[in-house]
């Protein structure tokens, strides 16, 4: 077997997480390049063929598995970098995309900004033609419409065009020539099409996540390529892989076709490598909360069950995609701290990012971030930051703060630790949007801990929630890369077939399943899977009658019969009922979309537990430095420990600082890290009992 390795672009770090051969893990973090985010990948994947004394060449030879989470469909769209670009609809229908669902975001913020669009009106088209709900044609496709559209689109210099018409995911013949007319009209123009990128009921969120893949996919398609071309020039012989916002890794092809599916994908690494930790653990229950160098993401695991949600969103565009169930905000290492008009101080969620980065970097950077807050505070060491392969200055992090300190007159000391408290009040409430605003009471899950930034402030924020435990791995600071490394190849479809279980005509269904499982048997196959290496899981978006949004539900495997059917209404009515507290198991029960996820997992990496010692801590205490405690209300002379020298079966009690290369642990008075036999760190929270 030889290596595996995670690459994963993040807004301030670009991380990477290698497994080799023999078991070890080696970690390392990159400052991301914005404007050219593949030169973060060259140099890191460089710096780590230089540390294992491996020419380029014979390094990336050297992995059999690369996986790679990419940021560049999300900055595309935050930035609004993307090519200028048109969407047909059917006429009379052209503004879905300006009405959205009919609800604000917010809706009772009457001084709330109507969203810029995506896409100008003029250039939003409508061409006539009309496919009804059963797939019949009531109506046409006028081909003069379409090139009289498509006329106006070159004039207005429009490289890229969506189309999404009403019921093409029952009957797609007209966008399908719509599109062989725009690639004889305009050859160079970049096509999505609604029927393959998501061919479900809800016309908005269809239209939307057409016009996302229009605006990203030739981003994308430029990037991945380059990217896939490095790995290929220097020897690399498989399929490299990337990370899917659903959870699972495909093939770059698979994402060039279905752009929207890369929206999101580093974070959605999260769950499945906190599935990874949880199970080795054994611990099922879990709360995933990553501070990174931008955002905060929060994801709950259930069961040991990976959360999707169909109403997954990146700056109020709805994906449509059953996507990992990831909650984020921008609270991170570099979020910036300002003074409001009220004179209140405020955190984010703008954030220093790379470029110019936190002051303490010395790289440009003047604002107070969170990280500079957490140097003032004693947290972070400025001369063994990353493993001491970048330095701070806390002195830039002190000029920063006292701004404003002046302003707010206070203490640069009281004006950080105001910072640190904020931050932490913003995560505590993505937290809670994750599960005590879902009805989950979060006491009895297990915090696991990711990014680079989070093993400062995972174990107070936990507190806050009552939650007794929390697990830093040693890949803390690369979590995400650490996930795609962790998480299954994969393949989603959609078949969009309405039917009501009280006339439902099982061999339909079967014949639905049969074409899917088909197509993902021959997908997986064709990257090496066997079908015994293969997993097949359907399911149905379920509904009652005259309700607008459906839930997925479970569906068996095999060959179905007649009494299913009323297994997969029982399987609705008790989903409904955990997730709404009620059900009505007389009524009938409306099945609109059939899935099917089709995965297979990589081998197994080789990291092997450590036996448990009773050696004491004292032997990795590197030292002695001021550190401030909210709990003491001062700066206490705290013991310091290197992380990689605390072996399974040690113990240290806070208060304390423990190093690990990419990320630093806040041991507070009154906890306690136990090392386990993975080297993961287990922080053991007092709680009082309630």
């Amino acid at each position: 077997m030889g290596m595996r390795l995670g690459i994963d672009i993040g807004g301030t770090f670009t991380d990477f997480i290698l497994v080799t051969d023999t078991g070890e893990l080696i970690i390392r973090k990159v400052l991301s390049t914005p404007a050219a985010p593949e030169e973060a990948v060259f140099l890191g994947v460089a710096d780590l063929a230089k540390k294992l004394e491996l020419s380029l060449g014979d390094f990336v030879s050297s992995c059999d598995h690369i996986i790679h989470g990419t940021t560049i469909a999300t900055n595309t769209l935050i930035t609004r970098s993307g090519p200028k670009m048109g969407i047909l609809h059917t006429e009379g229908f052209r503004d879905i995309l300006y009405l959205r669902d009919g609800f604000k975001p917010e809706r009772y913020n009457l001084q709330l900004e109507p969203p810029t669009p995506l896409i100008e009106r003029y250039l939003r088209l409508g061409v006539s033609e009309r496919v009804l709900h059963d797939g019949s044609v009531e109506t046409p496709l006028d081909e003069g419409s379409v090139r009289d559209a498509l006329a106006a689109f070159r004039n207005a210099g429009v490289t890229s065009i969506a189309v999404s018409l009403l019921w093409s995911m029952i009957n797609p013949s007209h966008e399908r020539r719509i599109a062989e007319i725009i690639e004889e009209e305009m050859p160079e123009a970049y096509i999505a099409l609604s029927c393959d990128i998501l061919p479900r009921i809800r016309e908005y969120p269809r239209a939307c996540a057409t016009a996302l893949s229009a605006y990203v996919g030739s981003a994308i398609e430029v990037y991945l390529t380059r990217v896939a071309e490095f790995f290929q020039t220097h020897g690399y012989r498989r399929d490299l892989l990337i990370m899917q916002v659903t959870g699972s890794s495909a093939r770059v092809p698979d994402i060039q076709q279905r752009p929207v599916l890369a929206i999101g994908s580093g974070p959605a690494a999260g769950p499945p490598a906190s599935l990874f930790i949880g199970e080795r653990e054994k611990e099922s229950d879990l709360m995933l909360v990553e501070m990174g160098g931008t955002s905060f993401e929060a994801s709950m695991i259930t069961s040991g069950e990976l959360p999707k949600s169909t109403d997954a969103n990146l700056h109020g565009f709805p994906i449509g995609v059953a996507a990992v169930d990831v909650h984020s905000i921008g609270a991170g290492g570099g979020s910036i701290a300002w003074i409001d008009n009220g004179g209140m101080l405020r955190v984010g969620p703008q954030s220093a990012g790379a470029s110019p980065g936190p002051a303490c970097y010395n790289l440009g950077g003047v604002e107070a971030t969170v990280t500079d807050a957490n140097l003032v505070l004693g947290y972070l060491d400025e001369d063994n930051f990353l493993d001491g392969r970048m330095l701070l200055s806390r002195k830039a992090a002190e000029q920063a703060l006292d701004k404003l300190a002046t302003q707010l007159d206070m203490t640069v000391v009281g004006v950080a630790a105001a910072i640190y408290q904020i931050i932490n009040t913003e995560m505590v409430g993505a937290m809670r949007a994750v599960s005590v605003m879902r009805g989950v009471d979060p006491r009895r899950y297990t915090v696991i801990v990711g990014g680079g930034a989070g093993g400062a402030h995972a174990a107070k924020i936990a507190q806050e929630l009552g939650i007794r435990k929390a697990i830093c791995p040693t890949v803390a600071g690369g979590l995400c890369a650490f996930g795609m490394l962790a998480a299954d190849v994969g393949h989603d479809y959609l078949t969009t077939r309405p039917m009501n279980t009280d006339n439902m005509n099982i061999d339909d269904v079967n014949e639905v399943f049969s074409d899917m499982e088909t197509r993902a048997l021959k997908e997986l196959r064709t990257q090496g899977f066997s079908p015994e290496e293969i997993k097949l899981s359907r399911f149905a978006d379920a509904k009652y009658p005259y309700q607008s949004h459906e839930i997925i539900v479970a569906i068996p495997p095999g060959e179905l019969c007649v009494e299913d059917i009323q297994r997969m209404s029982d399987s609705f009515h008790t989903t409904h009922e955990r997730l709404y507290t009620y059900c009505l198991r007389e009524m009938a029960v409306d099945m609109n979309g059939w899935r099917l996820t089709a995965t297979a997992k990589l081998p197994p990496m080789p990291i092997k537990p450590e036996p448990i010692g009773t050696e004491s801590a004292d032997s990795a205490k590197s030292g002695m430095r001021p550190v401030y405690f909210h709990e003491v209300g001062d700066f206490s002379n705290t013991p310091i420990f290197s992380g990689p020298l605390l072996r399974a079966g040690m113990s240290v009690r806070g208060p304390a600082i423990v190093e690990l290369p990419t990320t630093t642990i806040v041991v507070f008075p009154e906890h306690t890290v136990d090392v386990g036999e993975h080297e993961d760190f287990h922080i053991q929270i007092p709680q009082d009992d309630l």
